[in-house]
């Protein structure tokens, strides 16, 4: 008991002393009026409590926050059994090993083919289309040199008849020639009446020598026929065109002559 009663009459001098502390203080910080304060003053102390044996004070239980869901657990596949090896037969092996190789070569030689006919096909076709395109070029080309041909004839045809109507001019202007030369050679009979005509074919030389003269139609006047027969041999050689060309123009000449003409 003695034991116990030390740690009480400790306790209540502490209790006296901290109350006394509060009145001090108290009286010095309150600017209000002050607070009337009763003590209560005890007798006998209350029995010490003895921490050894008394249970302290547990604190308030923290409210548990509630358990969440477990997620479901995920099922984990099952172990797939390792193939136990067979031995192999090296013979069976090799073999498989030769086909397999030998496949991948006609696999190899198939696709090498493949490109070769993709290829030879591309080739084909663009040789078709270079062959096309030479067909239009020649086409093209064909339709210029016709056009051009046309053109050329065309010209040489204009040239044709230029020519042709200068070398009638000149064939008309050296008949007129031979025509005045021959009658400037003819002596007219006299007493002739009206005006007859007298026709003769005349074969010249290239050298314009006349080869012959014969009567084609006589003027009814053998006097009259007989003076140009002699006019026209006397006339000889007669004018021709100096173009060669033009001489079998003259190679046979239609002579017409009238006596008042």
């Amino acid at each position: 008991m003695k034991e116990k009663k030390v740690p009480a009459a400790i306790l209540a001098v502490m209790v006296h002393l901290f109350l006394l502390a509060v009145l001090v203080f108290g009286f010095r910080w309150q600017t209000s009026e002050p607070v009337l304060m009763q003590a209560q003053i005890w007798k006998d102390l209350p029995p010490a409590k003895n921490p050894a044996v008394e249970p302290r004070p547990q604190p308030k239980p923290v409210p548990k926050p509630e358990p969440k869901p477990e997620p479901k657990p995920v099922p984990k596949p099952e172990p797939k059994p390792v193939p136990v090896a067979k031995p192999v037969n090296p013979e069976i092996a090799i073999k498989k090993a030769k086909e397999k190789k030998q496949k991948e070569q006609e696999e190899a030689k198939l696709k090498k083919l493949e490109k070769e006919k993709e290829a030879k096909l591309e080739k084909e076709k663009q040789a078709k289309l270079e062959k096309q395109k030479e067909l239009e070029r020649k086409k093209e080309l064909e339709k210029q040199l016709k056009a051009q041909q046309e053109r050329v004839a065309e010209m040489n045809r204009m040239m044709q008849q230029k020519a042709a109507a200068a070398a009638r001019g000149i064939i008309d202007e050296y008949k007129a020639r031979i025509h005045n030369k021959i009658k400037r050679y003819v002596v007219v009979p006299p007493d002739i009446n009206g005006n007859p005509e007298a026709e003769f074919d005349v074969v010249l030389l290239p050298d314009g020598e006349v080869l012959k003269a014969t009567l084609v139609k006589s003027s009814g006047i053998p006097a009259y026929d007989n003076a140009v027969q002699r006019a026209i041999l006397r006339a000889s050689p007669l004018p021709l065109p100096p173009d060669p060309s033009l001489f079998d123009q003259f190679r046979t000449l239609d002579l017409h002559f009238k006596p008042n003409e």
